[in-house]
């Protein structure tokens, strides 16, 4: 038979396909909180001195588009950048990585 690949070259690039797929779906899963996460982060801003509006301010959009963000209604990079930079994590995902780490 012609064009016939091995059955071991078939099991690695179906396991590399599938490995793919789920990096994929953590990556854009690992952005999204829950209304408790959200919570806890407006705590955490506050303990360091922060207000969602201060960070609307410094970035120049509204209150409400902050709030939206930490409640997990919408994403937006550069609220998420600046939430988790007030708070000393180098990106949103760290951050919330560490987050479910605390709730396991």
């Amino acid at each position: 038979m012609k064009n016939q690949v091995p059955m071991e070259d078939l099991h690695t690039f179906i396991q590399q396909q599938m490995a793919e797929k789920q990096a994929k779906l953590l990556a854009r899963a690992s952005k999204k909180i829950t209304p408790q996460q959200g919570l806890y982060i407006k705590y955490r801003l506050k303990c360091v001195g922060v207000s969602g509006a201060d960070i609307a301010l410094e970035l120049g959009c509204t209150p409400v588009s902050v709030c939206n963000v930490l409640s997990g209604k919408s994403h937006s990079q550069r609220i998420e950048r600046a939430v988790a930079s007030k708070l000393g994590y180098q990106s949103w995902n760290e951050m919330v990585q560490h987050l479910r780490e605390m709730a396991a």
